[in-house]
């Protein structure tokens, strides 16, 4: 959990507008803010496509729920400062702030139901004059609190494979790799089903995309070397990590074509792990099966 550092004063004005926040607003529009509402904080850059994708869907969401949460935009071409202290290494990247603490957060471009799910966790959509009502899950309310600490004992105790996997989930979220896996070590069985195949293959892409500072040096690889499959798999972690999967899809695609042998056949091991996020009934999956089952038969 990333606790924030309290310093302004506190305020009773409350308005519900999107706002653009940097270093100099973040304390009193995020984090004193965060005490009365949760605070949705899109990190996002100009250059961006999939942030041109969720940028509106967010804002239409925001609209929706209006009084329900805030949604705030920090720019980390200008906001460097910002994008680092918060671990930034891909755009876009969301983090809720509750009680002056990030409780969730997701990266990439998601499908607007995918973001009603994620904020559904958090948010009432009852009026802002009426308190917000606990949910019946005691752990998500301990995590709708900011009570972090609390929720992993609590899930920890359960000892159930649910417990487990809303624990990898949670550390996930969090860039806690090392922790993911001991919770999807803790499974009983922990590799057959939909939801293992998902955090793993989440795990993957966002531990390779995490270690990556920048895209360019990668691109600039390609430029001297147009196959040199590993800066190729590096882009396409990333394109999976900010939600472009087409285009992880594609680059992935042509490892397969052309190098079967690149790192024990990882371009195909690679789209595997993509379709095990997307799931079955994705039409990227059903389109890029064809195209992988005609360059392997």
């Amino acid at each position: 959990m990333v606790h924030l550092i309290n310093t302004a004063p506190e305020t009773d004005s409350q308005s519900f507008e999107i706002k653009d926040v940097g270093v100099d607003n973040f304390i009193e529009e995020v984090i004193e803010k965060s005490k009365t509402i949760p605070v949705l904080v899109d990190f996002w850059a100009p250059w961006c496509g999939p942030c041109k994708n969720l940028t509106p869907i967010l804002e239409k969401l925001a609209t929706k729920h209006a009084g329900a949460f805030q949604l705030v935009k920090v720019n980390i071409d200008e906001q460097q400062e910002l994008a680092v202290q918060f671990q930034v290494r891909s755009v876009p990247t969301v983090y809720l702030v509750k009680d002056t603490a990030v409780v969730d957060g997701f990266m990439g471009a998601q499908p607007e139901q995918v973001v009603e799910q994620f904020l559904s966790k958090h948010i009432s959509t009852a009026s802002p004059q009426e308190p917000e009502s606990p949910t019946d899950d005691p752990i998500q309310n301990l995590i709708d609190r900011g009570q972090l600490d609390e929720a992993v004992a609590a899930l920890e105790e359960d000892g159930s494979d649910e417990s487990w996997y809303r624990l990898a989930r949670l550390y996930l979220n969090q860039n806690k790799f090392e922790k993911v896996r001991n919770a999807l070590g803790k499974l009983k069985d922990n590799t057959s089903t939909p939801e293992y195949r998902f955090i793993a293959a989440a795990l993957h892409f966002a531990e390779l995309a995490y270690s990556i500072d920048s895209e360019d040096p990668l691109h600039q690889r390609i430029d001297a070397n147009d196959q040199d499959w590993d800066a190729h798999y590096q882009l396409a972690a990333l394109s999976v990590a900010t939600g472009d999967f087409a285009i992880a899809l594609e680059r992935l695609l042509q490892i397969v074509k052309h190098d079967r042998t690149f790192n024990d056949d990882a371009g195909r091991t690679g789209m595997i792990m993509a379709f095990d996020m997307l799931g079955s009934d994705h039409e990227l999956v059903s389109q890029y099966r064809r195209q992988l089952a005609r360059i392997l038969h």
